[in-house]
């Protein structure tokens, strides 16, 4: 975890400055239609007032309009002053606000605008004060959107952007690229699909802000011109008339090449219920997918299986040792082997054979389950090792501190499948053959009762082009292009559960362990699986064609 206290003054305020090109096209197309009232929401050093100086001078002098510049940090809008200075002399009427747009969107409920510009700030929900906490729950309450914890302050800057945009009104800002993807966006998202006719997203390949491993994406919005302000949105999913499109470009110095129009001229009206990632997929894509989804043989993940937690220590470290450790404490009474990193798992099975050589190289593998202390019945060596957990503070973690002892772990359980939460190349199912414990690193997977005894076919199964696609579709991606699937975007991916034969799976299980190139292993699995389910050659090439594109676009940002 992250601790407020450890992190920069620039990250805890979310301030990350816009370059001019990015700002000088979001105010183009947001003005394009001739703003008469115009809000930045979050206007640090003035870099859009800027580009809204540049744009009247490009297109001529006009003073129809005005401009509210909402900052929070007083030393940023004095950064901005002379721009609001140099406006307001040309005859524009800018007024720079020094207040929390979170709270002064609340407290003052008439005001709307028709074009709305900026880059809202990254910061996390546990670094809000309790006053923007309140808001932020205020504002996600008025659109009518489940409250999350896992939020971040963009989102509310945008929700409070929509609800206050005038009807045909523009919205142009800076956003993480996880509005594509991540759980925390899902309301979001459907609120711009339900009030916006058009939305736009242009992604920059390139990391524009440096030392952000967190890609941006740039929004483009137009308000419905039915829409007038509701106190209440329902988000009903049934928007058969939204245009939308996202544009690719390598970087910021092709958006002043980009013909915006042209690309969005034929854009097919559809409607995604909120899972944007499929705009990256081309119609033919599109077409394939929709046969998926509608094949009764390839089934959804949770109607095979149930996906829980691993086990959640609150100190793997502590919990989780090596076999010196076990010998210098004499823990041996409490340990039982565990699926640790992912690292230590080469291939879909985890045998006796995988825990001695990684029991051999010295590697933490082993659960401490102190359910089975008994005090003043085990060797006081394990009362030493608990007293270096107290003297490390593990009491008064939070995990540890809500047990009663901190030291006993709850819902200690094996799974004939475990699924490994973090991936680089491809996720993957591991078969359990060990019978070993699991971390919250990977999770359990516990078939249910009408495919008992089928644990090899699903693992084996998982392996396809198919399931992959789907995986990158539903999953989120962090830093260095991993990608992270919980248990409820699990339960979604698409299966082509089909037998297989012991050789067939022990063939699969040497390619991974032997890193066999993944088009080699795909070429065995795709035609092993997919054929059986009615997917052509053809249809098959299009599928991995599809995951490749978006697995190396995860491998990009």
């Amino acid at each position: 975890m992250n601790f407020k206290v450890n992190e920069s003054e620039q990250k805890l305020r979310g301030g990350y400055y816009t370059p001019l090109p990015i700002a000088r096209f979001l105010v183009d197309w947001a003005f394009s239609p001739g703003a008469k009232r115009v809000l930045e929401p979050s206007c640090g050093d003035g870099i859009f007032l800027t580009a809204i100086m540049d744009n009247i001078r490009d297109n001529g002098i006009r003073t129809d309009f005005q401009v509210d510049a909402a900052e929070l940090v007083t030393e940023e809008l004095e950064k901005a002053n002379d721009k609001i200075q140099l406006l307001n002399k040309v005859g524009v009427s800018v007024n720079g606000h020094n207040v929390d747009f979170l709270d002064w969107i609340v407290k003052n409920r008439g005001l709307y605008w028709d074009a709305i510009v900026g880059n809202p700030p990254y910061i996390r929900y546990q670094y809000f004060d309790k006053i923007q906490k309140e808001r932020a729950k205020f504002i996600f309450g008025q659109a009518n959107i489940e409250f999350t914890e896992r939020t971040n302050a963009w989102v509310p800057f945008v929700i409070a952007s929509i609800i206050r945009l005038e009807p045909g009104g523009r919205l142009a800002m800076v956003i993480p690229a996880e509005i594509l993807y991540v759980l925390h966006s899902d309301g979001v998202r459907r609120l711009l699909e339900q009030e916006m006719e058009e939305i736009f997203i242009i992604h920059l390949k390139e990391m524009v802000f440096k030392d952000v491993l967190q890609g941006i994406v740039l929004l483009l919005a137009v308000k419905r011109r039915d829409r007038k302000f509701m106190p209440f949105y329902h988000l009903n999913g049934n928007n058969q008339s939204l245009k939308f499109k996202i544009i690719e470009v390598n970087g910021v110095d092709e958006l002043s090449d980009l013909d915006l129009e042209s690309q969005i001229q034929n854009v097919i009206k559809t409607d995604f219920e909120g899972k944007w990632m499929k705009g990256l997929l081309s119609e033919t894509e599109l077409d394939v997918c929709n046969k998926v989804e509608n094949n009764s043989s390839v089934l959804r993940f949770k109607e095979i299986a149930d996906v829980n937690i691993g086990i959640v220590t609150g100190a793997n470290y502590f919990f989780v040792v090596d076999d010196k450790t076990l010998n210098q404490y004499r823990l041996q009474c409490l340990a039982s082997p565990m699926l640790a990193k992912s690292n230590l798992i080469k291939g879909i099975v985890y045998t006796e054979k995988d825990h001695v050589e990684n029991v051999t190289n010295g590697k933490p593998v082993f659960f401490l389950d102190f359910n089975k202390f008994e005090i003043g019945k085990n060797p006081k060596e394990i009362n030493d090792y608990l007293m270096i957990g107290e003297q490390e503070g593990l009491p008064a973690r939070y995990k540890c501190r809500i047990r009663n002892p901190w030291y006993k772990v709850p819902y200690v359980w094996r799974s004939e499948i475990a699924m490994l939460k973090r991936c680089h190349a491809f996720p993957r199912l591991v078969l359990n053959k060990l019978g070993a414990l699991s971390t919250d690193t990977a999770y359990r997977i516990r078939l249910r009762s009408r495919y008992n005894n089928r644990e090899r076919d699903l693992v084996f199964s998982f392996i396809n082009s198919l399931t992959f696609l789907y995986a990158e579709l539903e999953g989120r991606h962090y830093g260095g292009g991993v990608l992270e699937l919980v248990p409820s975007e699990i339960e979604k991916l698409h299966i082509p559960l089909c037998k297989c034969t012991q050789e067939q799976f022990d063939r699969v299980d040497k390619m991974i362990r032997e890193k066999a190139d993944i088009d080699q292993l795909l070429d065995y699995t795709d035609y092993k699986i997919l054929p059986k389910l009615d997917f052509s050659e053809k249809e098959i090439k299009i599928i991995r064609n599809a995951w490749h594109r978006l697995r190396e676009r995860r491998h990009r940002i």
